[in-house]
């Protein structure tokens, strides 16, 4: 076992606990888990998340409920949970663990080095726009959701006030300035906000998803998959791969174009949100990076 990291053997001594019949040789946490978990490799064989805070765990007990309700409904692989387990005390989800997929995170350095192979990225795109088409048509009752979201305006209204109380006093004037003179006009405009709610990854950006033989090969970490706005998924993208990529996506999957100017509004935000999480999770090293273009 190569991995010998207090926080490696804390996540280890947690499975033997619940799992005592899991044999495994190697063990390694993953570098660049994400900001809201930690990730454990067993033998480049099973993938266990340990969740950084309650509210996160919160997001695992969800994932744990929908995975299995798309099993079979989606043309890309998905994680498909072996393993979970809860606090007795407190009821909050411990971690999940599924049978890894094939390939690797498509981050952005590696997309940006297969950029001149268009053939390469067309079929990324389209990879990409059937899974999101498949998704998006799965109706709410299909997998255990209510056929109703709450209303974006109202959510992003939310965000506004929360930037304001919690970010604003570490950014600088002009970058509060800019920040409330972009809320104040997308929030002030009804049209906008004027779309049909519909099934969505909600995270389905560089880190989520798996690439490999020339195809994407799998889309992980559905912890805010739920019924919402489509413009989320296209601001992942947006964020994840850049403007000239979602023209390829959206010449397979042309009715998210009118959700264009929403996704590009959500993107701006995507800083300030990983900032504003970061503080309720006290992350720092997360809040440093999400607000270091504000300073």
């Amino acid at each position: 076992m190569a991995d010998v990291s207090p926080l490696t053997i804390q996540y280890l001594a947690l499975l033997k606990q619940h799992l005592p019949e899991l044999t495994f040789h190697d063990a390694r946490l993953l570098p660049a888990s994400g900001q809201f978990n930690h990730v454990l490799s067993l033998d480049e064989r099973w993938i266990f998340r340990f969740p950084k805070s309650v509210h996160v765990a919160a997001d695992l007990a969800h994932e744990l409920e929908i995975l299995p309700r798309l099993r079979g409904r989606l043309p890309l692989p998905i994680p498909s949970p072996a393993f979970s387990a809860t606090d007795d005390e407190t009821g909050s989800t411990l971690f999940m663990g599924y049978a890894m997929l094939p390939g690797q995170p498509l981050l952005r350095e590696r997309f940006a080095q297969l950029q001149a192979n268009t053939d390469l990225v067309a079929r990324i795109a389209r990879d990409l726009a059937d899974f999101l088409l498949a998704l998006h048509a799965i109706p709410a009752a299909e997998v255990g959701l209510a056929d109703a979201a709450e209303d974006g305006r109202a959510v992003w209204t939310r965000f506004y006030h929360a930037f304001r109380q919690d970010l604003y006093p570490h950014m600088r004037p002009d970058a509060r300035a800019a920040v409330s003179q972009d809320f104040e006009a997308a929030l002030a405009d009804a049209r906008l906000w004027q779309y049909d709610n519909c099934l969505i990854h909600g995270d389905v950006g560089a880190g989520n998803i798996l690439f490999q033989d020339g195809r994407v090969s799998g889309i992980i970490d559905f912890s805010f998959c739920n019924i919402g706005d489509p413009a989320q998924d296209l601001g992942a993208l947006l964020s994840s791969y850049g403007e000239d990529f979602l023209a390829l996506l959206l010449a397979y999957y042309p009715a998210l174009h009118d959700c264009l100017p929403r996704a590009r509004f959500y993107c701006r935000q995507y800083a300030l949100e990983q900032a504003f999480f970061a503080l309720r999770d006290n992350d720092q090293a997360e809040f440093e990076d999400g607000i270091a273009n504000y300073r």
